[in-house]
């Protein structure tokens, strides 16, 4: 009996510690081949830093940067999936930021931009030799540049007087033309672009103040784009998402926000018909999630949490005393004495009472559970949280 009031104590303990909207899960980007999510969290406290995770959103969570103090936002993937470049420095437009890459697994990271004005929000061009991103320079608003993976030839394309900004720029996937959102702050539109700054062409119509789109990405053919905008509901009231043609034309108004709703930075998944997206709702837990969806919205379901796995905390899973976690159907025990696992709810409830290396667990519900493996001795050697999908 004391044993199972500790537990409870325990499953209550970490019911708070890894409650799934105790951090924030933002700008969310998928790998070429379809495997991984790459993506901004606070998950450790304080700095934003850049992970991966399974493109589930809960397995082998992997924290790839560790800059301290830095907010680490917008990460892209090169065509071939081997590198990450992104944005750090402070929040915002900040004379701090500047532009880093790195291996997809977070190795060999190096700063490509070094200089007193902000530089941010980098994509690759489709045959991965380039980089385009936006900056101040000698502007006091952003214009877009190019430059090499290697930061050399640092180019700048928009030359804009007033204070008009151009900025979020990304290669079309011919890389024939730059699309980038235009305006004024908070009434941008999005207009595409020769390679050398030349013949825009806009792409959503100009907006009055308040009524802005934003975050745009293509699909794999380059027939589709998809981008987050006010235009129903007005500045700082929320936003939702399109799809439409890749010359702007077809708009199919994807969500439908309500109640301050943010619905923002969409991502076509490139082996499934399915987006990912970043979702916030003040009215909610005021932490931003990731989320996915079908293309008409179906299916809708927040996939990300707040396990607080580290820079080196990424097990093997044959290393694993009880893997795989997130786990669907059944569960592994890699322990080769006499052992018990035990599988409580969070309300400390014993579900599951086994003692082979493999168990079926299907019949539980998605959520939260505590795994517990004692030895034959009856001795506790191993206390995690399980999560059920």
């Amino acid at each position: 009996m004391k044993r199972i009031f500790t537990l409870i104590f325990i499953l209550l303990t970490f019911s708070w510690v890894f409650a799934d909207d105790d951090c924030n899960n933002y700008c969310s980007v998928i790998s070429p081949d379809g495997n991984y999510i790459y993506f901004s969290s606070d998950r450790h406290g304080g700095s934003f830093q850049i992970y991966r995770v399974d493109i589930d959103g809960y397995s082998n969570p992997v924290q790839l940067s560790n800059l301290p103090g830095n907010i680490n936002f917008y990460p892209a993937i090169s065509p071939d999936g081997s590198l990450i470049a992104f944005q750090s420095g402070s929040s915002g437009y900040g004379s701090n930021c500047e532009i880093y890459i790195m291996n997809a697994d977070g190795s060999n990271l190096q700063q490509l931009t070094n200089n007193s004005v902000y530089d941010g929000y980098p994509n690759f061009s489709p045959d991965g030799t380039k980089i385009v991103f936006d900056a101040w320079d000698d502007s006091n608003y952003p214009e877009v540049f190019t430059m090499n993976i290697d930061g050399t030839d640092r180019t700048q394309l928009t030359n804009e007087p007033g204070a008009f900004w151009q900025s979020a720029p990304l290669y079309n996937p011919s890389g024939t033309k730059i699309y980038f959102s235009a305006g004024f702050n908070a009434d941008n539109y999005y207009v595409m672009m020769d390679l050398n700054g030349t013949n825009w062409v806009n792409i959503t119509e100009p907006n009055s103040f308040g009524y802005s789109d934003y975050g745009l990405h293509f699909n794999d053919d380059g027939t589709k784009i998809i981008f987050y905008t006010t235009e129903w509901v007005g500045y700082n009231n929320g936003c939702d998402i399109v799809i439409a043609d890749a010359d702007g034309s077809n708009w199919n108004r994807v969500t439908n926000s309500t109640d301050g709703k943010y619905f923002s930075f969409p991502f076509f998944n490139p082996t499934e018909d399915k987006v990912l997206y970043s979702f916030y709702w003040p009215g909610g837990s005021g932490k931003y999630s990731i989320k996915q969806m079908n293309l008409d919205a179906t299916n809708d379901e927040k996939i990300s949490n707040c396990s607080g796995v580290g820079v080196d905390e990424n097990i093997d899973s044959s290393k694993s005393l009880i893997y795989p976690n997130p786990v669907y159907d059944f569960v592994q025990v890699n322990y080769n004495d006499e052992f018990v696992l035990e599988i409580f709810d969070l309300a400390g409830r014993l579900l599951l009472k086994t003692g082979t290396k493999q168990s079926d667990i299907s019949h539980l519900t998605r959520g939260v559970y505590m795994a517990v493996l004692i030895d034959g001795n009856d001795k506790i050697i191993k206390i995690e949280k399980l999560v059920k999908q």
